[in-house]
Protein backbone atom coordinates (compact mmCIF):
# COMPACT_ATOMS: atom_id res chain seq x y z
CA UNK A 1 0.00 0.00 0.00
CA UNK A 2 1.23 3.47 -0.77
CA UNK A 3 1.99 5.65 2.26
CA UNK A 4 -1.22 7.05 3.65
CA UNK A 5 -1.67 10.64 2.60
CA UNK A 6 -3.11 13.15 5.03
CA UNK A 7 -6.27 13.61 2.97
CA UNK A 8 -7.11 9.90 3.09
CA UNK A 9 -7.89 10.21 6.79
CA UNK A 10 -11.20 11.99 6.31
CA UNK A 11 -14.03 10.65 4.18
CA UNK A 12 -14.78 13.66 1.96
CA UNK A 13 -11.33 13.40 0.39
CA UNK A 14 -12.83 11.05 -2.21
CA UNK A 15 -14.72 14.01 -3.66
CA UNK A 16 -16.00 13.34 -7.16
CA UNK A 17 -14.96 9.79 -8.07
CA UNK A 18 -14.40 9.50 -11.82
CA UNK A 19 -14.77 6.08 -13.43
CA UNK A 20 -12.49 5.43 -16.40
CA UNK A 21 -12.03 2.30 -18.52
CA UNK A 22 -8.55 1.03 -17.73
CA UNK A 23 -7.80 0.91 -21.48
CA UNK A 24 -8.50 4.64 -21.92
CA UNK A 25 -5.53 6.24 -23.73
CA UNK A 26 -5.02 8.86 -20.99
CA UNK A 27 -4.68 6.43 -18.06
CA UNK A 28 -0.91 6.09 -18.48
CA UNK A 29 -0.46 9.87 -18.56
CA UNK A 30 -2.48 10.32 -15.38
CA UNK A 31 -0.59 7.61 -13.50
CA UNK A 32 2.78 8.95 -14.59
CA UNK A 33 1.91 12.50 -13.56
CA UNK A 34 2.29 13.86 -17.10
CA UNK A 35 -1.38 14.85 -17.00
CA UNK A 36 -3.14 16.46 -14.01
CA UNK A 37 -5.68 14.25 -12.26
CA UNK A 38 -9.16 15.00 -13.64
CA UNK A 39 -10.81 14.24 -10.27
CA UNK A 40 -10.00 13.80 -6.60
CA UNK A 41 -10.37 10.04 -6.92
CA UNK A 42 -10.36 7.77 -9.95
CA UNK A 43 -11.58 4.21 -10.47
CA UNK A 44 -9.93 2.31 -13.31
CA UNK A 45 -12.64 -0.06 -14.42
CA UNK A 46 -12.18 -3.62 -15.61
CA UNK A 47 -15.88 -4.43 -15.26
CA UNK A 48 -18.90 -2.83 -16.95
CA UNK A 49 -16.97 -0.32 -19.06
CA UNK A 50 -15.02 -3.06 -20.87
CA UNK A 51 -16.28 -5.50 -23.47
CA UNK A 52 -15.30 -9.08 -22.65
CA UNK A 53 -12.96 -9.01 -25.63
CA UNK A 54 -11.01 -6.14 -24.02
CA UNK A 55 -10.54 -7.65 -20.57
CA UNK A 56 -7.20 -9.32 -21.19
CA UNK A 57 -5.87 -6.17 -22.84
CA UNK A 58 -7.07 -4.20 -19.83
CA UNK A 59 -5.28 -6.52 -17.42
CA UNK A 60 -2.08 -6.31 -19.47
CA UNK A 61 -2.19 -2.52 -19.61
CA UNK A 62 -2.80 -2.23 -15.87
CA UNK A 63 0.17 -4.51 -15.24
CA UNK A 64 2.31 -2.33 -17.51
CA UNK A 65 1.14 0.90 -15.86
CA UNK A 66 1.84 -0.40 -12.36
CA UNK A 67 5.31 -1.59 -13.32
CA UNK A 68 6.34 2.08 -13.25
CA UNK A 69 6.14 4.59 -10.38
CA UNK A 70 2.69 6.11 -9.84
CA UNK A 71 3.05 9.89 -9.61
CA UNK A 72 -0.47 11.28 -9.32
CA UNK A 73 -1.92 12.58 -6.06
CA UNK A 74 -5.47 11.41 -6.85
CA UNK A 75 -6.83 8.52 -4.83
CA UNK A 76 -6.72 5.49 -7.15
CA UNK A 77 -8.87 2.37 -7.17
CA UNK A 78 -9.40 -0.54 -9.54
CA UNK A 79 -12.75 -2.20 -10.12
CA UNK A 80 -12.29 -5.87 -11.04
CA UNK A 81 -14.98 -7.91 -12.75
CA UNK A 82 -15.11 -10.57 -10.06
CA UNK A 83 -13.59 -11.77 -6.83
CA UNK A 84 -11.42 -14.20 -8.78
CA UNK A 85 -9.99 -11.34 -10.85
CA UNK A 86 -9.40 -9.35 -7.65
CA UNK A 87 -7.34 -12.24 -6.29
CA UNK A 88 -5.14 -12.11 -9.38
CA UNK A 89 -4.85 -8.34 -9.13
CA UNK A 90 -3.85 -8.53 -5.47
CA UNK A 91 -0.82 -10.59 -6.50
CA UNK A 92 0.11 -8.28 -9.36
CA UNK A 93 3.50 -6.63 -9.04
CA UNK A 94 3.08 -2.93 -8.33
CA UNK A 95 -0.47 -3.22 -7.00
CA UNK A 96 0.65 -1.11 -4.03
CA UNK A 97 0.57 1.81 -6.48
CA UNK A 98 -3.20 1.97 -6.04
CA UNK A 99 -5.17 2.45 -2.85
CA UNK A 100 -7.64 -0.38 -3.22
CA UNK A 101 -10.48 -2.16 -5.00
CA UNK A 102 -14.06 -1.24 -5.79
CA UNK A 103 -15.78 -4.58 -5.19
CA UNK A 104 -18.79 -5.18 -7.48
CA UNK A 105 -22.03 -6.84 -6.41
CA UNK A 106 -20.99 -7.56 -2.83
CA UNK A 107 -23.49 -9.64 -0.87
CA UNK A 108 -23.69 -10.45 2.85
CA UNK A 109 -22.40 -13.97 2.15
CA UNK A 110 -19.42 -12.77 0.09
CA UNK A 111 -18.24 -9.66 1.91
CA UNK A 112 -16.00 -11.53 4.38
CA UNK A 113 -13.97 -12.96 1.48
CA UNK A 114 -13.48 -9.49 0.03
CA UNK A 115 -12.44 -8.06 3.38
CA UNK A 116 -10.01 -10.94 3.94
CA UNK A 117 -8.45 -10.32 0.52
CA UNK A 118 -7.85 -6.57 0.92
CA UNK A 119 -6.69 -6.95 4.50
CA UNK A 120 -4.04 -9.48 3.45
CA UNK A 121 -2.98 -7.29 0.52
CA UNK A 122 -2.93 -4.13 2.68
CA UNK A 123 -5.37 -2.41 0.35
CA UNK A 124 -8.56 -0.44 0.93
CA UNK A 125 -11.97 -1.44 -0.35
CA UNK A 126 -15.15 0.21 -1.56
CA UNK A 127 -17.84 -2.51 -1.48
CA UNK A 128 -20.68 -1.86 -3.93
CA UNK A 129 -24.23 -2.69 -2.84
CA UNK A 130 -26.19 -3.18 -6.05
CA UNK A 131 -28.10 -6.47 -5.92
CA UNK A 132 -31.66 -7.40 -4.98
CA UNK A 133 -30.44 -8.27 -1.46
CA UNK A 134 -30.46 -4.61 -0.48
CA UNK A 135 -34.16 -4.06 -0.86
CA UNK A 136 -34.27 -6.00 2.43
CA UNK A 137 -33.19 -3.96 5.48
CA UNK A 138 -32.08 -7.19 7.18
CA UNK A 139 -29.39 -7.69 4.53
CA UNK A 140 -28.24 -4.10 4.95
CA UNK A 141 -28.02 -4.73 8.68
CA UNK A 142 -25.92 -7.85 8.06
CA UNK A 143 -23.41 -5.93 5.94
CA UNK A 144 -23.37 -3.04 8.40
CA UNK A 145 -22.61 -5.36 11.32
CA UNK A 146 -19.82 -7.10 9.41
CA UNK A 147 -18.20 -3.81 8.42
CA UNK A 148 -18.38 -2.50 11.98
CA UNK A 149 -16.84 -5.69 13.40
CA UNK A 150 -14.01 -6.04 10.85
CA UNK A 151 -11.53 -3.54 12.23
CA UNK A 152 -8.73 -5.12 10.16
CA UNK A 153 -10.14 -3.94 6.83
CA UNK A 154 -9.87 -0.38 5.54
CA UNK A 155 -13.23 0.65 4.07
CA UNK A 156 -12.83 3.85 2.07
CA UNK A 157 -16.59 4.00 1.51
CA UNK A 158 -19.57 1.84 0.67
CA UNK A 159 -20.88 2.61 -2.81
CA UNK A 160 -24.53 2.31 -3.82
CA UNK A 161 -25.06 0.98 -7.34
CA UNK A 162 -28.15 2.94 -8.30
CA UNK A 163 -28.39 1.73 -11.90
CA UNK A 164 -28.09 -1.92 -10.93
CA UNK A 165 -30.66 -1.47 -8.17
CA UNK A 166 -33.02 0.07 -10.72
CA UNK A 167 -32.22 -2.81 -13.05
CA UNK A 168 -33.56 -5.20 -10.43
CA UNK A 169 -36.90 -3.44 -10.97
CA UNK A 170 -36.49 -3.49 -14.78
CA UNK A 171 -36.27 0.31 -14.70
CA UNK A 172 -33.71 2.99 -15.50
CA UNK A 173 -33.12 6.70 -14.90
CA UNK A 174 -35.43 9.35 -16.33
CA UNK A 175 -34.20 12.71 -17.54
CA UNK A 176 -35.03 15.58 -15.20
CA UNK A 177 -35.74 13.38 -12.16
CA UNK A 178 -33.40 13.07 -9.19
CA UNK A 179 -33.07 9.59 -7.73
CA UNK A 180 -34.93 10.56 -4.56
CA UNK A 181 -38.14 11.25 -6.51
CA UNK A 182 -38.20 7.82 -8.13
CA UNK A 183 -38.56 4.22 -6.98
CA UNK A 184 -35.07 4.24 -5.45
CA UNK A 185 -35.83 7.08 -3.04
CA UNK A 186 -36.77 4.82 -0.14
CA UNK A 187 -33.99 2.31 -0.85
CA UNK A 188 -31.27 5.00 -0.97
CA UNK A 189 -32.55 6.59 2.23
CA UNK A 190 -32.87 3.27 4.04
CA UNK A 191 -29.44 1.92 3.12
CA UNK A 192 -27.57 5.16 3.67
CA UNK A 193 -29.18 6.00 7.01
CA UNK A 194 -28.54 2.52 8.41
CA UNK A 195 -24.86 2.64 7.42
CA UNK A 196 -24.11 6.30 8.16
CA UNK A 197 -25.71 6.08 11.61
CA UNK A 198 -23.15 3.35 12.40
CA UNK A 199 -20.22 5.42 11.22
CA UNK A 200 -19.80 3.80 7.80
CA UNK A 201 -19.04 6.35 5.01
CA UNK A 202 -21.34 5.98 2.00
CA UNK A 203 -20.94 7.24 -1.59
CA UNK A 204 -23.98 8.28 -3.61
CA UNK A 205 -25.20 6.56 -6.80
CA UNK A 206 -24.09 7.70 -10.22
CA UNK A 207 -26.19 10.05 -12.36
CA UNK A 208 -25.91 8.62 -15.85
CA UNK A 209 -27.66 11.25 -17.99
CA UNK A 210 -24.48 13.05 -18.95
CA UNK A 211 -25.93 16.16 -20.59
CA UNK A 212 -28.47 16.94 -17.81
CA UNK A 213 -26.18 18.86 -15.48
CA UNK A 214 -29.01 20.83 -13.86
CA UNK A 215 -30.62 17.66 -12.53
CA UNK A 216 -27.22 16.36 -11.45
CA UNK A 217 -26.72 19.59 -9.49
CA UNK A 218 -30.06 19.16 -7.71
CA UNK A 219 -29.35 15.51 -6.97
CA UNK A 220 -25.84 15.95 -5.57
CA UNK A 221 -27.05 18.80 -3.36
CA UNK A 222 -29.59 16.36 -1.96
CA UNK A 223 -26.83 13.76 -1.61
CA UNK A 224 -24.91 16.14 0.65
CA UNK A 225 -28.03 16.77 2.73
CA UNK A 226 -28.38 13.00 3.14
CA UNK A 227 -24.83 12.64 4.49
CA UNK A 228 -23.13 11.01 1.49
CA UNK A 229 -19.39 11.69 1.30
CA UNK A 230 -18.79 11.24 -2.44
CA UNK A 231 -20.53 10.71 -5.76
CA UNK A 232 -19.44 8.79 -8.82
CA UNK A 233 -18.83 10.74 -12.04
CA UNK A 234 -18.96 8.96 -15.40
CA UNK A 235 -17.93 12.03 -17.39
CA UNK A 236 -15.44 14.79 -16.52
CA UNK A 237 -18.12 17.45 -17.07
CA UNK A 238 -19.85 16.09 -13.95
CA UNK A 239 -16.80 16.57 -11.71
CA UNK A 240 -17.09 20.33 -11.05
CA UNK A 241 -20.83 19.99 -10.35
CA UNK A 242 -20.16 17.36 -7.70
CA UNK A 243 -17.24 19.25 -6.17
CA UNK A 244 -19.29 22.46 -5.99
CA UNK A 245 -22.03 20.66 -4.07
CA UNK A 246 -19.52 19.27 -1.57
CA UNK A 247 -18.31 22.80 -0.82
CA UNK A 248 -19.74 24.00 2.49
CA UNK A 249 -21.64 27.29 2.52
CA UNK A 250 -20.36 30.32 4.40
CA UNK A 251 -23.37 30.15 6.72
CA UNK A 252 -22.74 26.49 7.54
CA UNK A 253 -19.05 27.16 8.15
CA UNK A 254 -19.87 30.00 10.55
CA UNK A 255 -22.23 27.79 12.54
CA UNK A 256 -19.87 24.81 12.49
CA UNK A 257 -16.96 26.82 13.89
CA UNK A 258 -19.23 28.24 16.59
CA UNK A 259 -20.52 24.78 17.56
CA UNK A 260 -16.96 23.43 17.80
CA UNK A 261 -15.70 26.40 19.81
CA UNK A 262 -14.29 25.59 23.25
CA UNK A 263 -16.29 28.42 24.82
CA UNK A 264 -19.56 27.57 23.04
CA UNK A 265 -22.70 27.92 25.17
CA UNK A 266 -25.01 24.96 25.66
CA UNK A 267 -27.55 26.57 23.34
CA UNK A 268 -27.17 29.71 21.23
CA UNK A 269 -28.39 31.17 17.95
CA UNK A 270 -26.68 32.49 14.83
CA UNK A 271 -28.75 34.37 12.30
CA UNK A 272 -31.99 33.05 13.72
CA UNK A 273 -30.82 29.41 13.74
CA UNK A 274 -30.50 27.50 17.01
CA UNK A 275 -27.14 25.83 17.62
CA UNK A 276 -26.74 23.14 20.29
CA UNK A 277 -23.20 21.71 20.47
CA UNK A 278 -24.28 18.50 22.24
CA UNK A 279 -26.59 17.74 19.30
CA UNK A 280 -24.86 19.43 16.37
CA UNK A 281 -21.20 18.50 16.93
CA UNK A 282 -21.24 15.59 14.46
CA UNK A 283 -22.88 17.83 11.86
CA UNK A 284 -20.23 20.50 12.46
CA UNK A 285 -17.44 17.96 12.02
CA UNK A 286 -19.01 16.90 8.71
CA UNK A 287 -19.17 20.51 7.51
CA UNK A 288 -15.53 21.13 8.43
CA UNK A 289 -14.52 17.92 6.64
CA UNK A 290 -16.27 19.12 3.49
CA UNK A 291 -14.44 22.43 3.73
CA UNK A 292 -11.12 20.68 4.26
CA UNK A 293 -11.65 18.68 1.08
CA UNK A 294 -12.27 21.86 -0.89
CA UNK A 295 -9.00 23.32 0.37
CA UNK A 296 -7.24 20.19 -0.91
CA UNK A 297 -8.96 20.49 -4.30
CA UNK A 298 -7.89 24.12 -4.59
CA UNK A 299 -4.31 23.29 -3.60
CA UNK A 300 -4.06 20.55 -6.24
CA UNK A 301 -5.52 22.77 -8.97
CA UNK A 302 -7.38 19.81 -10.43
CA UNK A 303 -8.52 20.37 -14.01
CA UNK A 304 -11.85 18.53 -13.99
CA UNK A 305 -12.58 18.69 -17.70
CA UNK A 306 -10.59 17.39 -20.61
CA UNK A 307 -12.24 16.87 -23.96
CA UNK A 308 -10.22 13.76 -24.72
CA UNK A 309 -11.17 12.04 -21.49
CA UNK A 310 -14.73 13.12 -22.12
CA UNK A 311 -14.69 11.04 -25.29
CA UNK A 312 -14.69 7.81 -23.25
CA UNK A 313 -18.47 7.55 -23.69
Amino acid sequence: MTPEREDQRFPYSLGATLYMPVIHPKVGEILSGRMPAPASSIVFCLEDSLHENDVQRGMAQLREFLSRPVRTDARLFVRPRSFEMACRLADMEGIAGIEGFVAPKVRPKTIHAWLDLVSAAQLSIMPTLETSDYFDPACVADVRDILCLRKDARVAAVRLGGNDLLGVLALRRRRGEIAYNGPLGWVISMISSMLIASGVPVAAPVFDIIDDLETLKAEVERDMEMGFISKTAIHPAQVPIIEAAIRATTEDMLQAHAVMGQDAKAVFQIGGVMCEPSTHRSWAERILSRHRHQLCVSARKIDPYDGVIGSQF
